[in-house]
């Protein structure tokens, strides 16, 4: 999945996103640059909000999760590598296998644990390298549907 960025600072945020102590206010402005596309590693929905997991601007080791409202989509399609998790407090996130398989990766990862930082270096190359160059689906399907009908 590939997103643009369109918005950068915390008064672009629905209310529903405002969460002062989480750093999220309407005076936040975030690592970001409006017009650039970055691919989206993980995607959570909790709680009536939607976050994107990507290397910002400040990328160093780890994806950092951003507002999905400072988004908009240039390519709907989910990673080859993604997987989904209902969490039981509600939660749904995509992810790559490993996120699931240790529920303490993300968090090994960003004390920089060496195991979980090569894991996700490796994640990261095969996910930037997908090709969403290709058409979609429906592209592929009307085609396939031309050819029938002839």
């Amino acid at each position: 999945m590939k997103i643009r960025c369109i918005a950068k600072t915390g008064e672009s945020l629905p209310e529903n996103y405002i969460d002062p102590p989480r750093g999220y206010t309407r005076k936040v402005e975030l690592a970001l640059t409006i017009g650039k596309e970055y691919v989206v590693y993980a995607i959570q929905a909790w709680k009536e909000t939607i976050w994107y997991y990507i290397c910002d601007d400040n990328y160093s080791y780890y994806p950092m999760q951003n507002p999905a409202p400072l988004f908009e989509v240039v390519d709907d399609r989910v990673s080859k590598y993604g997987r989904f998790k209902l969490w039981p407090d509600g939660c749904l996130m995509i992810a790559f296998e490993q996120w699931f398989t240790d529920p303490y990766f993300y968090d090994k990862l960003t004390d920089q644990e060496e195991a979980e930082i090569e894991i996700f270096d490796k994640v990261k190359e095969l996910m930037d390298a997908e090709d969403f160059t290709l058409p979609p689906l429906d592209v592929e399907v009307e085609k396939l549907r031309e050819t029938v009908s002839v």
